[in-house]
């Protein structure tokens, strides 16, 4: 049986191909252009290729693989950011990535790649009024695709054409088993069937996760379905809204308004109390927790501290000290690794759709 293999762009700090690493998909190559992210994965995964930038790749020159993941840029997206969506040059990267996925396709007959994972901001769904969200997925499907008669898309729907099967769903990362409260949108094109929703919308279990190595909170919830709606619903990271949650049998609270680069003139939050959102996972140094100290009849008061880079990466589902080294075992500073860990993704989100893939293409390949 042909082992299953990975194409990773935007790679970041190889959030893809870790959590593809649980089922045994081989990552063949990665495009990334930061230069300390580049040498943390080589410490990760030595026999990856690293293909440089993505506006000078032709997929057509890359090795083949099976699945191609990307979570472009967001900045022009984000509903705290000044929405230009694709005009913003760097949510425009998008296109380059759809670009390598389709010159990969005209060189193997449409064989490769059999998916594309895309992961993003929810606020992906409503820029520039929806039609970037449209864009999207004209541009996967290579069809036309009408707006909804709302005029607003869901946080979980289907597009099917004549090439391709496309299923998104907007996953919140504190029901995968993680203590922070994380939604993105989750976007799954099938170009060689029909098992898109299959793969986001089937319940399944993370256990290869775990097995791996992976540390659940409260146990993981995967949904698929209405549960989806639910887990999804009512929240919004990227509006500033607070939430809480408690990750340490009651001992520590989270106050979390996980959004990318958060300057306060772009709708970021300082330190004030526990009424008010700091952050806890951003890629500025803004990351907070709230500890509920305990006063003998006086109730609880609470303080404030930072999270330090190793619980960043333990909430995003990353081992132990996985950004703390270069490849050269040089350390890499705590500013910069705040900003790789906010710019990735939540590795168990992503084994969970990873697990669906590796299912139909190991049966595939049988």
């Amino acid at each position: 049986m042909g082992q299953v293999t990975l194409g990773s762009l935007f790679d970041g700090i190889g959030g893809f191909p870790y959590a593809a690493s649980f089922y045994g998909v081989r990552t063949l190559w990665a495009s990334e252009v930061m230069e300390d992210c580049i040498s943390a994965t080589r410490r990760h995964f030595p026999q990856m290729c690293h293909t440089g930038d993505i506006t000078k790749l032709h997929g057509g020159r890359l090795p083949p693989v099976d699945i191609i993941t990307f979570g472009s840029p967001c900045q022009g997206l984000s509903l705290a950011g000044k929405r230009r969506g694709f005009l913003d040059e760097r949510s425009g990267l998008f296109l380059e990535a759809v670009r390598v996925i389709y010159e990969m396709k005209e060189a193997t007959d449409g064989k490769y790649p059999r998916f594309a994972l895309w992961e993003n901001v929810p606020g992906a769904l409503s820029s520039a009024g929806g039609r970037d969200f449209k864009a999207v997925l004209e541009a996967l499907t290579e069809s036309e695709v009408p707006m909804p008669r709302s005029g607003k898309w869901a946080n979980a729907g289907m597009v099917r054409s004549g090439g391709a099967d496309l299923a998104w769903c907007v996953y919140d990362a504190q029901y995968f088993g993680t203590a922070q409260r994380r939604r993105r949108v989750f976007l799954v094109t099938d170009f060689g069937g029909r098992c898109a929703g299959e793969i986001l919308f089937n319940p399944k279990s993370l256990r290869g996760y775990f097995e791996a190595g992976g540390t659940p909170w409260q146990g993981v919830s995967a949904f698929g379905g209405e549960d989806a709606e639910k887990a999804g619903g009512g929240h919004d990271a990227d509006t500033g809204e607070l939430t809480g949650w408690d990750i340490a049998e009651g001992d520590v609270y989270c106050i979390a308004g996980n959004t990318i680069g958060r300057k306060p003139e772009n709708g970021g939050h300082g330190i004030c109390c526990q009424q008010e959102l700091s952050y806890t996972l951003t890629t500025v140094d803004r990351h907070v927790v709230i500890a509920p100290v305990r006063a003998e009849g006086r109730g609880r008061t609470y303080a404030a501290r930072r999270l330090t880079p190793l619980e960043c990466e333990r909430l995003q589902g990353f081992p132990d000290d996985w950004t703390r080294y270069r490849h050269d075992g040089r350390q890499i500073g705590d500013t910069r690794r705040y900003e790789m860990l906010g710019n990735s993704i939540a590795v168990p989100c992503a084994a969970y759709i990873m697990q669906g893939m590796c299912h139909v293409l190991k049966k595939d390949k049988e």
